[in-house]
């Protein structure tokens, strides 16, 4: 089974900066607990997708690409999955192909594609990110996305372009932890 990506782009004319993506196999971003011996992320151990685990058995293959570092694991369930870490981020995302496409199909998870418009007002109501100030954030800023377009429940944004922090402009994602503005 071949990986496959669909990019969203606002289509022309678009009067809203919130668009629907169906059968959209972006890399999703995950929870990683790694085994790391003489080098950090050195292994992964378990994922978890949605609040559910996945054991890692072993892994069948890694490599190295400048975009970060692949793992190919087994689960303890025989299934096979593609990780890819981002060293520079450090941040972990699955990606399609494999098993893991059955968990892209997620019917329980709205995927939104976000705009430049609500993105900037998302980073309106942030103090900091957890570069510049990693002690105060605890908000990710899907968070906060969810609360500029009015959206609650199991929701997964796509930023159409980076958000960057107010302080540092450090690029952010939507997994990036935030301290939020202080309401008076």
């Amino acid at each position: 089974m071949s990986s496959q990506f669909v990019f969203v782009k606002k289509p022309e004319g678009a009067t809203s900066d919130i668009m629907e993506c169906d059968n959209c196999f972006m890399p999703l971003p995950i929870y990683v607990d790694e085994y790391s011996g003489h080098r950090a992320n050195q292994r992964p151990r378990s994922f978890t997708v949605d609040e559910q685990l996945y054991e890692i058995e072993t892994v069948l293959d890694q490599w190295y690409e400048p975009s970060g570092t692949y793992f190919k694991v087994k689960t303890d369930e025989g299934k096979v999955y593609l990780l890819r870490h981002d060293g520079e981020g450090d941040e972990w995302t699955l990606q399609s192909g494999f098993d893991g496409d059955d968990l892209f199909a997620r019917p329980s998870i709205e995927f939104i594609t976000v705009g430049p418009e609500v993105i900037h007002r998302a980073e309106k109501l942030t103090e900091s990110y957890e570069h510049c100030h990693p002690g105060d954030a605890e908000i990710p800023f899907d968070w906060l996305l969810a609360e500029v377009i009015g959206k609650h429940g199991l929701l997964e944004f796509i930023l159409a372009e980076p958000a960057r922090c107010p302080n540092c402009k450090h690029e952010i994602t939507e997994k990036t932890l935030t301290s939020p503005r202080r309401q008076c």
